[in-house]
Parts: C-alpha cells; structure tokens; sequence
C-alpha cells in the first residue's frame, strides 16, 4: 500500500496515463483516518463548511504575542475528520483587520506541510482564516471571488469554516486557499513560474517578495518594471504587449471597477499578486483581499485607476477602448443574464445549513448576512448596468445622461466642502475656508465629439479675488478656459459648458474659487448631452 497526497496521486495517474500505464495496476491511494471522505478542494470549495479545532502551546502562543509575523507550530483537528500535527500558524492582517493572538479573533495564515512535506488538509497545504472584520456580511470574498473566477480571473476559492482555539470558540471564518503550486495549478498549465506578492500598498518593484519561484531570478520582473517607464508611448505598448497578457489586465481591472474593489491593485496599490506564467512568457495580475467589495454604487465604471501599470496603458486613446471592449464583453458574458443576488443568498443559505449543527445561533445569522450581502449585490449591479447604458448614450448624437448617480470626487484640501439637503435640493456645497477655494470632480470616458455640461446652481455672498483662477463659481471642464463665473447673490439658474472631446477623458469641475462666499450645485439636475 502506498500514500499519497490526493492532489499528487491524480497528476501520477494523469502522467501515466500519458505513457500507457494502466492504472488499475498502481496500488491504491491511502488516505489514512478519512478514507471515506472526498479531500480534495473541489469538494472543499463546493460548500463544505469544516469545523477547525486549533491548538497552540501556552510557548507559541506567547511567541506569536511578541512576534505576530513568525510561525509557529499547532494541531489542527477537523472535527469528525483527521488530526494534522506540526502544522505552521502566523496571524494574518494589516490595517483594519489584524488581531493579536490576545485579542477576540485574530485571522491566521496556515501551512500544513511547512514541516512535514507532504501533509495536507483536504488538498491544500497552504490557507488562510480570515477574521472579516471589515466584512460583517463574512459573503464579499466568496461572491466576489465567484465572480472573478467566471470572468477568467484568477482570484482564490473560498469556504466559510468554524473555528476554535485550545477550546475557546472563535465563529466563523473565511477560509480561504493560500497562494503557491496548488493554487496557480487551477489557473495556469504551467505552475512553476514567479509568484510574486504586491505587499501593503506597494508598487511592482523589484524587492517584491518572491511566494513561489526563485526569490534569485527576477530579470522578467525587472523588464515588467522598466515596460511601464518607456517614455516613448508606442514603444512602452510594445515593450508591455511583449510581458504583460494586456486582456487578462483589463479583464483583472474591469472586475476591480465592478466590484468597487477600491483596496485592490489599480487604486490603492494593494491586495494583489503577480504570476509570470512561464508557458506564455506574461505576467498576470491575480484578484485578493475582496472583504470591502460591493461598498459603494455610485463608483464609476471607468473610474480612472492610479497605478504604475494602469496609468502606462490607459494614457493610450487605443488602449482605453480596448479596455472598455474588454469591459463590455466581461459584463455581457458573466453579470448581464447572470443571478448574483439569488447565487449571494445561496451561498449564505449553505453557510446557515452546515453551520447550524455546530452553533444554532451563528447558523441564523446567515439569514440577515445573506440579505445585506445580496442587496449590495443588486445595488451595485443596477448601477453598473445604468452607467453602461449611459455610456452608450454618449456614443449617439443627442445622448444625455443624468449625473447624479456618479461619485464625484471632493477636493478636501481646497475649502470646505460636503454634500447636503438645501431647500428641498440634493446639493454639492461649497464654501470658501481657508484654501480661498474647493471642488467635485467627475472624470468620465467618453469618445471624441462635442458635449454639453449642464447644471442648477445657486450662489450666496461669493466675492471675486484679485487674480482669474478666484473669479467665482464655475461649471466646467478641467483645462476649459474662458468660462464666466458666478458672482455675488444668485438664486437658483440653470448654466451650462460646451467643450469639445479629441483625445484625453474630460473631468468635469464644479468648483468655487473666491475671497468670500458659497455655492450649491443641485446634484439631481447635473446633465451631461452630446451636442453636433
């Protein structure tokens, strides 16, 4: 009889099978104390919600009080499954969610095989228990990464789990598969290449750690770095086009502007890694830490990302309506026809049934998450829907579309500014503080052709200063000069700004610039027209 890890016994009888060996002459795979028991992580993934009894020693857990970081050894034992010793634990988390081994529910990373190579839990010898606490839903992750997955987007499996710790009990968790051979395997025909982690709001950049690879060998990741610096704009798409697969971006980034993904990579340089496939000779961007998805409707489907990567491309007129086909077909094939809010409240209903046997309680809880969970869905995929169709209203002559549903970004720094309810009104206000000024900004992905800004506004006690920029109140474009401003007491009136599109997105302003005073912007009149 000879043992075997199920994930290796399959790659052996597919290798074989290649070569002409029967299979029924191999001996048969041991699986020792769980014989009966599907292991691998299809079934793990499928909706299996295992019960985890973690336990660390009085020495780790002090270790780990002094040094969260570093792994330490523990027992895992799935209830009514197998018993896994010297496995490794660190806590896990950065800001918002990490937890001391002290505190209530810290999240955990855990290797299985760190010290004894070939022990796995149900196929994985690398994954994480995540505390959602910035997901009170504990879905996000699950549905998002669902998502991910459908669009061709590589992005981890998930299940939920319920955890103790030397017979405390934590709840429920995330877990969730970890990042190495296993899990590059489910997307790529070639797993041995680099993997590469992004870390906490870093760049790509050539210290980044090496999860998977040779830490040594970093020339394909250096080229990737220097393709994004190329100055001249034809050359850096070719030098890009050579190392990075540009649709598997755009797919990556088109889910990050679905998903409200704001902590991912294209925005806040974060919660990301890197996989250069060695059979194809491109680097992959790979979907991670979706616990703060769904969270905001009004996120613009092509809001303009910040990263090194991202800014490369899309300063190309051609490569941002590439992008904006990629979007269109992502959404089309995997959200148009496509139930999220029925597949969201069927996920929760799993997590209700597995995890009422263990904890009554936790189990009915599900039944609010999922319902949050699934309107947030909807919410955002209305939006995303209706922006879409706007966006093809901007194609036609005479399409107008209504600004209000749009996020429009405050320029804190500048004066005083916030939103508020003013004589019946939904209003963008500002006031001038310190700053002599402030703005909302707006920048919108429209074709070249002619447009008009629309909007109501009113004006209370504004007083021009001495030089152009602090005139007044203005509705406009960024960089549209010769506009007239809006001075002294006004009631409400509607103005208007005609500009022309040619190569670059516009940003649309609303702003005050003056000595002394304030302005309201109706945000449910703001119109934006395509003109001849």
């Amino acid at each position: 009889m000879v043992t075997l890890r199920p994930s290796a016994y399959r790659l052996a009888l597919l290798a074989l099978s290649v070569l002409g060996v029967n299979a029924q002459t191999l001996p048969p795979l041991v699986i020792p104390k769980q014989a009966n028991v599907d292991v691998s992580p299809d079934a793990l993934f499928a909706g299996i919600v295992p019960k985890l009894e973690l336990t660390i020693s009085k020495e780790n857990i002090d270790k780990l009080a002094k040094n969260p970081r570093d792994y330490v050894t523990l027992t895992i034992k799935e209830a009514g499954g197998v018993t896994l010793e010297k496995c490794s634990l660190k806590l896990k988390g950065s800001a918002g969610s990490f937890r001391q081994i002290t505190e209530d529910r810290p999240g955990f990373s855990i290797r299985t095989a760190k010290s004894k190579k070939t022990q796995e839990f149900r196929g994985l010898t690398k994954f994480q228990l995540n505390n959602c606490a910035q997901d009170g839903t504990m879905l996000h992750e699950l549905v998002a990464g669902e998502m991910a997955r459908r669009c061709g987007v590589p992005a981890s499996r998930c299940t939920h789990a319920y955890v103790t710790l030397n017979g405390k009990t934590l709840g429920t968790y995330v877990l969730k598969e970890g990042f190495n051979g296993e899990f590059l395997g489910y997307f790529f025909k070639k797993s041995g290449g680099h993997l590469y982690d992004g870390g906490f709001c870093n760049e790509i950049n050539p210290k980044m750690e090496v999860d998977h690879g040779d830490p040594d060998e970093s020339v394909r990741l250096t080229e990737l770095i220097a393709s994004t610096q190329e100055r001249n704009p034809a050359l850096r798409l070719q030098r890009m086009d050579r190392i990075l697969d540009l649709d598997a971006y755009f797919r990556h980034l088109a889910l990050e502007e679905i998903l409200c993904h704001w902590d991912g990579y294209s925005f806040n340089r974060n919660n990301y890694r890197i996989y250069e496939d060695p059979g194809i000779g491109k680097f992959y961007f790979i979907l991670h830490g979706m616990d703060q998805v769904f969270g905001d409707d009004r996120w613009y489907v092509f809001r303009r990302p910040g990263s090194a990567v991202s800014n490369a491309l899309l300063e190309s007129p051609v490569m941002r309506e590439r992008f904006r086909a990629q979007f269109f077909t992502v959404f089309e094939k995997s959200f148009r026809n496509y139930d999220w809010p029925k597949r969201t409240l069927e996920i929760a209903a799993n997590a209700k049934a597995k995890l009422t046997p263990m904890d009554v309680e936790e189990g009915k809880r599900f039944d609010g998450r999922g319902k949050e969970a699934a309107e947030q869905v909807k919410r955002r995929l209305e939006a995303v829907r209706s922006q879409l169709e706007d966006a093809a209203q901007l194609r036609t002559l005479g399409g107008k579309v209504a600004l209000a549903k749009y996020n429009w970004d405050r320029s804190t720094d500048k004066g005083d500014t916030e939103e508020q309810a003013y004589e019946g009104r939904q209003c963008f206000h500002l006031k001038i503080g310190t700053e002599k000024g402030g703005d909302y900004r707006l920048q919108l992905s429209v074709g070249p052709g002619r447009y008009r800004l629309t909007g109501m506004v009113k004006t209370a006690g504004v007083v021009a200063g001495a030089d152009e920029k602090t005139k007044g109140a203005r509705l406009r474009i960024s960089g549209l000069a010769g506009v007239p401003p809006l001075i002294g007491d006004g009631g409400w009136r509607s103005v208007s700004a005609e500009f022309s599109v040619t190569d670059s997105d516009p940003s649309l302003v609303m702003e005050l610039r003056a000595a002394a005073g304030e302005v309201w912007f109706d945000r449910n009149s703001l119109t934006l027209t395509r003109v001849p």
